[in-house]
């Protein structure tokens, strides 16, 4: 019985995540949108993010967990 109570909780607590992943998701591409005006063929385009902006932020999450874990940064 604790097994099955333990697996609902788990079941539930992914649920609440997917929703809020789904939410956050949703959010930021409406916000992606330009400010003024429309994309060059008059449609609504998205922001894609270049080259240098994906390296940008993996050299962020390296930077970061390097500092976090302690090979960056010494002890």
């Amino acid at each position: 019985m604790l097994l099955l109570a333990v697996l609902a909780l788990a079941v539930a607590i992914v649920a609440i995540l997917v929703s809020i992943w789904d939410a956050a998701y949703d959010g930021g591409r409406r916000f992606a949108r330009p400010f003024f005006g429309n994309g060059p063929n008059g449609e609504d385009s998205l922001m894609a993010p270049t080259g240098f902006q994906k390296i940008a932020y993996v050299a962020l999450i390296l930077l970061l967990l390097g500092v976090a874990s302690g090979w960056l940064g010494g002890v």
